[in-house]
């Protein structure tokens, strides 16, 4: 038995620790932002353009990982201003400052498309890539709560509706086209555009799409892997050499885990094993996924009549954003408030074990993972959280994995189909009982020591294990 969990504790932390399971960068990547300058010579006119270009991605950056209220804190690069707010000595922010070399030192790599040049000009696209850790001490060192954790994937379904009709797949639907020309994958809320062609104009239409249709959306949902389809309508009225363009983000569809059966499982999977660490309270509230119809967002954006690119594109911008804010307001990592959860993992498989440890690898409202006791079919843990647990609990949800508490105390870990057995149920609260194992009952077991630490791959957490 002792052999069996050695060799199975040490496979999950080979599993665990490889880069397949390292945290995901991808919002600290900001794409295609055009640039276009001018200088005395073409490689002027190119460097010019690239500083232009990094002051747009790290404006873009900062505001994507920060609440709204605290943009007053962030320079405004664009337009080579500082910010608005000099600090809030009572809750300890202070103001951001950045310089050209400073935001040189957050850039890791960039790439370069749709480049065309002149004796004196630069015109491209570029890609910006950011170095996490740096982006992540510059908001901590500010105070800035920040999120990075990230939605799951959804298509966007772009439907473009005007005095003279409605339009989706048609070659004049330049909202479709607006969508499409810059990717959205990157964002905190990612969504991706479809890409048009025969078998998407013969599975859903643009009425089919407004009015909702459950069975074609499901469709276009399975044949893009994603649990959801979002219908993004924009209304655009012409006046007065004006164009107003009326935005809404509609849920369109969402797969929703079915709930399991109500069965009384026996929770006695593992034992607790370890000393006594001060422990954060709280309850977590169930959250709803949006239902079906629900506004997501909802915006007006104007512009002169002649430029419906640049209307559409600060549309998208804004309405993502909108969109953005309240998911982000659920995942804040606040380092200013941190505590230790105990907590018990539960797992039937080695293959729900790497789900559950790759989703505390990922987020980071975890800063480590101490390990006391490890069976086959469950663990015992304290993880040490940045702000309120609720917002774990939002962001395990989107790793396919629960994160729960019966009384505020002790911390359960489950796929979505084991908590819903566990949850509530007589045998979790008998063995568990007022936040404590309770060895004395009949049904505990015995469980060997297989003590480890887990920390995730950032150079600002604890270290790994000696």
């Amino acid at each position: 038995m002792v052999r069996l969990l050695a060799a199975f504790g040490a496979l999950l932390l080979a599993l665990c620790l490889s880069p397949a399971f390292a945290a995901q960068d991808d919002v600290f990547v900001v794409p295609r932002v055009p640039v276009q300058a001018s200088g005395e010579s073409a490689t002027a006119a190119k460097l010019a353009a690239q500083v232009q270009g990094r002051r747009r991605a790290v404006d873009i950056l900062l505001r994507r990982l920060t609440v709204e209220s605290d943009w007053v804190y962030l320079p405004r690069l664009v337009r080579g201003e500082p910010a608005e707010a000099t600090g809030d000595p009572a809750l300890g922010k202070a103001a951001i400052s950045l310089s050209d070399s400073s935001m040189l030192g957050l850039e890791s790599s960039f790439e370069v498309y749709s480049e065309k040049s002149s004796a004196t000009t630069y015109r491209a696209s570029i890609t910006y890539r950011f170095k996490p850790d740096a982006v992540r001490r510059l908001l901590k060192n500010a105070r800035l709560p920040y999120s990075e954790t990230q939605m799951r994937k959804a298509l966007v379904i772009p439907v473009l509706e005007t005095d003279r009709g409605v339009y989706l797949w048609e070659a004049n639907n330049p909202w479709m086209a607006a969508w499409r020309a810059r990717p959205y994958l990157n964002e905190l809320t990612p969504m991706t555009a479809p890409l048009g062609d025969v078998e998407d104009a013969s599975t859903i239409t643009a009425q089919q799409a407004l009015s909702l249709n459950s069975a074609r959306l499901g469709a276009m949902a399975d044949r893009y892997n994603v649990s959801q389809v979002i219908v993004a309508h924009a209304r655009l009225k012409q006046s007065g050499g004006q164009d107003q363009l009326t935005v809404k983000l509609i849920n369109g569809f969402r797969e929703v885990d079915a709930p399991p059966a109500d069965v009384e499982i026996d929770p006695t999977l593992v034992g607790y094993q370890g000393g006594d660490a001060p422990t954060v309270g709280g309850g977590v509230r169930d959250i709803a996924p949006a239902g079906i119809g629900e506004v997501l967002a909802q915006a007006v954006f104007a512009e002169s009549s002649g430029n419906f690119p640049a209307l559409a594109d600060r549309a998208i911008e804004g309405a993502i954003a909108k969109y953005a804010s309240a998911w982000k307001s659920r995942t804040l990592i606040d380092h200013s408030h941190e505590g230790v959860l105990e907590t018990t993992a539960f797992f039937e498989s080695l293959a729900d074990w790497t789900k559950i440890r790759a989703g505390l690898l990922a987020t980071p409202l975890v800063g480590s993972v101490q390990v006391f006791a490890l069976s086959p079919r469950g663990a015992e843990m304290r993880l040490r959280v940045f702000g309120d647990p609720q917002r774990l609990a939002v962001a395990m949800e989107n790793y396919g994995v629960t994160f729960w508490t019966e009384d505020g105390r002790r911390w359960f870990l489950a796929t979505p189909s084991r908590a819903g057995q566990l949850r509530g149920s007589s045998a979790l609260r008998r063995v568990y009982s007022d936040g404590n194992y309770n060895r004395e009952d009949p049904a505990a077991p015995r469980i060997d020591n297989a003590v480890e630490q887990l920390a995730p791959p950032t150079d600002d957490k604890i270290a790994q294990p000696q």
